[in-house]
């Protein structure tokens, strides 16, 4: 069941990258998996956005598509405007501000450390290359992973 889940999941992903790759000339148009990725270590990496050893030895990061995880770095303006929008999305209280940024960072600490666990083992990442957004100065890809178990990442998050 699980594996036709992920398959769903990624199908219906497959529309969703072929409508992004018109945006964006150098994408695929398919989705391409890589099983036997590792995670990379990095200090910026969050639940949702993180390096990835690909098999073949190309680093990319990952941006995981169906996951928002609490930003855990708020160093700009526009990191305190997103981690706003998050609370509110997340319908988490911000009567206190510094209350409020400590609790969303501890939350946003929470995910990427489960990130981690659940990727402690080689993974599959399935990804048309398609602009994740973000700072442009670090480009990311947007990504479905499966863990080594077999589940999708993002549901498990």
């Amino acid at each position: 069941m699980r594996r036709r889940t992920l398959a769903l999941t990624v199908s219906a992903a497959l529309g969703i990258c072929t409508l992004a790759h018109q945006a964006l000339p150098s994408a695929p148009e398919t989705l391409q998996s890589f099983p036997g990725c590792h995670l990379v270590e990095a200090d910026w990496a969050d639940g949702d956005s993180f390096p990835v050893l690909l098999p073949d030895g190309r680093r990319i990061t990952v941006r995981l598509y169906g996951a928002d995880c609490m930003e855990m770095h708020v160093t700009t303006d526009t990191d305190a405007r997103r981690l706003r929008a998050q609370r509110r999305y997340f319908g988490l209280p911000g009567d206190d501000p510094a209350a409020a940024i400590a609790q969303s960072k501890a939350f946003g600490a929470l995910a990427a450390a489960r990130t981690r666990q659940l990727l402690a083992n080689p993974f599959t990442v399935h990804t048309a290359f398609a602009d994740g957004r973000g700072d442009a100065r670090f480009p990311r890809a947007y990504a479905f992973v499966e863990t080594s178990e077999g589940r999708d990442l993002a549901a498990q998050l």
